[in-house]
């Protein structure tokens, strides 16, 4: 799953998505300058709760999700 997030005219990808290197699964923010921040989880319920506190954290420094 992808979502996106904008602030002051940029855009952020924060994506949700099987692991690559085998079982589990990734949580990948990829930032407007192009760094991408990555977390690996084995556990779908660890990935729930941490996603939430990604988005969170995001809609506190101003992230949005876009109006258009």
């Amino acid at each position: 799953m992808i979502w996106f997030f904008q602030r002051e005219g940029k855009r952020l990808l924060y994506e949700i998505r099987r692991s690559d290197e085998g079982d589990g699964y990734e949580l990948v923010v990829t930032y407007p300058d192009g760094r991408v921040r990555t977390e690996r989880f084995e556990d779908s319920s660890a990935l729930l709760r941490r996603s939430i506190e990604v988005q969170r954290e995001l809609i506190e420094e101003g992230w949005a999700p876009p109006l258009d």
